[in-house]
Parts: C-alpha cells; structure tokens; sequence
C-alpha cells in the first residue's frame, strides 16, 4: 500500500526522514508521517526495524479515518516468472537454475500452466 500521487524528491525525502527519526513522537505517528512521504508499508516496517503487520494495521487505520487515496501494489508472483520463462522456450530446469527455486515447484506450475492452456502448449 503506497499513498497515491506523492510527489518528492529523494533529498526532501531523506531530510524529511532524518527529522521524523530524531523527534520523539510514538512509533505511530512516525509510520504515518513516512507514509504520508510516499513510502510503502514495507520500506516504513524496514526503517523502524518492526513487524509489516505493525505498520499495515497503522497506515490502514490512518488511510481509513482520514478517506486517503491509497495505491496497491501487485508485485510479481513467483509462478508468474516461472510462466514467463518457460513460453521464452526456457527448460524446467533452467527454470529453477535461474529463479534459484525447487525443481518440483517449477515442474507442477508449467504442468498446470499447461493444462490451463492446451492451445498454447502445443504450439
């Protein structure tokens, strides 16, 4: 969860981050001033050196109460790499040589891969 249409600069954002580190508020209301930055859940959860679900709970509360406007983040899911690689023509076990994974796992994804998509695996 990121805050939509943040706009800084890294440096503003670095003397921003060296303020909120030296004040003595509570951990919370430094989660939100980092979130309200533009930082991500898990880059605050990094710097405060806390638990994800910490900073999640906080900055989901404050999105909440406050109707901020969030953007999620979809990150790329490890069978989606696999999928990738293999339609480029890559081996199983390329696969898992390159995505440093069990050759199991990537056996069973390009399995169902290609049961979901009969057309595509025959060509």
């Amino acid at each position: 969860m990121k805050k939509q249409n943040v706009k800084t600069s890294k440096a503003d954002v670095k003397k921003a981050m060296d303020a909120i580190k030296a004040s003595k508020d509570s951990k919370s209301s430094k989660m939100k001033q980092m979130f309200d930055l533009g930082l991500d859940v898990k880059q605050i959860a990094d710097i405060m050196q806390v638990r994800y679900n910490f900073v999640y709970n906080v900055v989901s509360n404050y999105v909440r109460m406050n109707d901020i406007k969030v953007v999620q983040v979809k990150k790329q899911s490890r069978k989606d790499d696999i999928v990738k690689l293999y339609k480029t023509g890559k081996t199983n076990v390329e696969i898992s040589k390159a995505l440093k994974c069990n050759y199991n796992y990537v056996f069973r994804v390009v399995k169902e891969y290609r049961e979901d998509h009969p057309m595509e695996a025959k060509a």
